[in-house]
């Protein structure tokens, strides 16, 4: 099959939005989440039959019961004192659901939830009136996996109409996230394009590939995640680069790209830009580590610092100090301490969410290409 691209602009995800704030687009009789004033929001679902239903989300510890009203609509408010874009979901009689009058949905291979923005003029992920970038869906063909892959790709505003080589980021969902995360809850587009008319980062291309390398994710802790690593490395440097190179006007040195990656795709971008240093000079792990065990094994004798240093630009850390990763997070930073090898890093409160994911990104993006 042919490499293939179809563009689609913010314009879709904007009708999205638009819809939503108008309100029952489908003469719903249900209308969720609705946000009403100092930071309360009101979930609701109708259903006939369910004997119990609850509210699971990142915006609070805890289930949260629904109590059950006219026209068997079950609804809850709760007050949600920082605004970001929180995951949530119902359980309804012990099954997860999508919130159904929703159309902001988390794309995830195992579980089902909605998204809630909470509105913030101030915060990156709203959408201003600025220049505003594309987003290609892509099909390309894998000679590693024998088969053909999803992909999306950035392009900033004036992308079209110019000549341009752009420095390109390669940026990876975690684990059961898809190629479409970092686009729908990520929200990489409308940071960028606010970033870049702020002037705080560089115009780049952002390719979003599809982590998962059809070999199961063995826990990042084993030495059998190394396996799956080399395999996503092999898929970056022999498919994915070539198509993008191929496709889009994109700077083809290695000061020209960087890679990074949130959880699962933290670690594949640490092994995959380690295992590559002459294709990659900008590196980021969001939430993701490599173990010393994986460390000295692949690279003992690249970890010099004379070496490293002297070929990556940035070698960066995020993690939040709830995440269930962050001791071993730690681990992996103790290693490059005792080495010697200099690094930045963010260590944030929260735990392993996307809230930190978007946070990680936009610090990161405004280092990239300087």
């Amino acid at each position: 099959m042919m490499n293939k691209c179809i563009l689609t602009s913010c314009v879709a995800l904007l009708w999205c939005l638009l819809l939503q704030a108008q309100g029952n687009p489908w003469n719903n009789p249900v209308v969720s989440p609705k946000v009403g004033p100092n930071g309360e929001v009101t979930f609701a679902i109708q259903d006939a039959h369910a004997r119990r239903v609850e509210l699971s989300g990142q915006f609070m510890d805890g289930l949260r019961s629904l109590t059950k009203g006219e026209n068997d609509v079950w609804s809850v408010t709760v007050k949600i004192d920082k605004p970001d874009i929180y995951p949530y979901s119902f359980i309804v009689d012990g099954v997860q659901v999508a919130d159904p009058s929703n159309m902001l949905l988390f794309p995830n291979e195992r579980f089902k939830a909605s998204l809630l923005e909470m509105p913030d003029s101030s915060a990156l992920y709203t959408v201003n009136d600025v220049p505003h970038g594309k987003v290609s869906y892509c099909i390309y063909s894998s000679n590693v996996l024998g088969m053909n892959r999803p992909l999306l790709v950035y392009t900033p505003a004036g992308y079209e109409a110019g000549k341009k080589q752009y420095p390109v980021l390669y940026l990876v969902s975690g684990t059961t996230d898809t190629e479409e995360t970092w686009f729908k809850v990520g929200r990489v587009n409308t940071i960028l394009d606010n970033l870049i008319a702020q002037g705080k980062a560089e115009p780049m291309i952002v390719v979003m590939p599809y982590g998962y390398m059809m070999n199961g994710t063995p826990m990042p802790s084993s030495m059998e995640a190394a396996e799956m690593y080399t395999v996503f490395s092999e898929e970056m440097v022999k498919c994915v680069i070539p198509f993008v190179e191929s496709s889009f006007r994109v700077r083809t040195d290695r000061e020209g790209r960087a890679i990074a990656g949130f959880s699962r795709g933290g670690g594949q971008s640490l092994f995959t830009a380690f295992s590559h240093l002459d294709k990659f000079a900008w590196l980021a792990s969001y939430s993701a580590y490599l173990t010393p065990q994986v460390m000295d094994h692949y690279f003992k004798e690249l970890m010099v610092p004379s070496l490293s240093e002297s070929k990556l630009k940035l070698l960066w850390f995020g993690v939040g100090k709830s995440d269930f990763l962050y001791q071993d997070v730690i681990k992996n930073l103790d290693y490059f301490d005792n080495k010697g090898i200099r690094y930045k890093s963010l260590i944030t409160e929260g735990g392993h969410t996307w809230m930190n994911a978007r946070t990680y990104l936009a610090e990161t993006v405004q280092q990239f290409f300087k």
